[in-house]
């Protein structure tokens, strides 16, 4: 029997994360913003070693209306740029698969 790889989903509280998580599968994993801050390269490279998981969706970010964007520029750069850039940076290093959906 085939043994399906677990994936780590950040955003799980998101738009997107939340129709995985109706999905019901096992093979999901959400980890809250205190387990995995994607903020902080090293919370990120924490949790995928311990996890020690191959595959990785990112979901995370600050999304719609644009107008959050416009009201609170500095949020938008840290969560869809430097927070992105972590998850980047973390996957490399581990040799993770990364799904992006932006």
């Amino acid at each position: 029997m085939l043994k399906m790889s677990r994936i780590v989903v950040t955003g799980g509280s998101g738009r997107f994360g939340s129709l995985l998580k109706l999905n019901g599968e096992k093979k999901y994993i959400f980890p809250n913003k205190t387990e995995l801050n994607i903020l902080n390269l090293n919370s990120i490279i924490n949790y995928l070693k311990k996890k020690k998981l191959k595959k990785l969706i990112h979901l995370a970010g600050l999304s719609r209306p644009l107008s959050i964007h416009e009201k609170n520029i500095s949020k938008s750069i840290e969560l869809n740029i430097i927070g992105t850039s972590n998850i980047v940076i973390a996957c490399k290093k581990f040799n993770i698969k990364l799904i992006y959906f932006s």
